[in-house]
């Protein structure tokens, strides 16, 4: 049974964890935001699509110079659907749906959910450190800013990020809550893996 934890967040407790979801908040700098992770996607991942052409295009060149387009109009078809499929789970649900985090000491869901699709993101608990709430740039103009508030976390690799449009307030309760289920460490961007573990086995000690 979903309750309340402070603003427009609600949680409720699992068999091994909590489950907390966070109502999308559509804004500019949120659609802003979502393109440019969604443009960088798009263009990572076509390089695929990229190389491929490239080898078709090759392969069917003939001595008269004639190009059997088969391949490209293939290809073609094959970028917009690509496109369309990353459009409707990964923009929609986090710009018209909500949020879904589930974890446990074990393993850490993030799901963005919506009407016309949903996308979700699977950690191991334990890779995950530094929970932190960040905000744009306090001189730059609410209209002219990137993105908006959010909730930021590195694993072993990347930073990610989720809860766009959540308030100071809403971000330090839900950092709190999730820290009574796992104690996240708090690690500088400096700090060697050796130090992160050190602290990971304090934490957990």
């Amino acid at each position: 049974m979903f309750e309340t934890l402070t603003g427009r967040l609600k949680w409720e407790q699992t068999v091994d964890g909590i489950r907390l979801v966070i109502p999308a908040r559509l804004s500019w700098g949120a659609i802003r935001r979502l393109l440019i992770d969604l443009s960088a996607a798009v263009v990572g991942n076509m390089s695929i699509f990229v190389i491929a052409g490239c080898v078709a295009y090759l392969r069917h060149l003939s001595f008269s110079s004639y190009v059997n387009s088969e391949g490209i109009r293939t290809l073609f078809t094959l970028t917009l659907s690509y496109c369309a499929v990353l459009i409707l789970t990964r923009m929609v649900p986090r710009l018209f749906g909500k949020t879904v985090v589930t974890l446990s000491p074990v393993k850490t869901t993030i799901e963005w959910k919506a009407r016309l699709g949903s996308s979700k993101d699977v950690f191991p608990t334990a890779t995950l450190h530094s929970f932190r709430f960040v905000e744009p740039a306090g001189n730059i103009p609410v209209q002219n800013k990137i993105g908006q508030n959010e909730i930021q976390f590195c694993d072993s690799h990347w930073t990610h990020y989720f809860g766009t449009g959540v308030t100071r307030e809403e971000a330090q309760a839900l950092i709190a809550k999730i820290t009574e289920v796992y104690p996240f460490p708090m690690v500088l961007p400096i700090e060697s893996s050796v130090g992160m573990r050190a602290k990971q086995a304090t934490a957990l000690s």
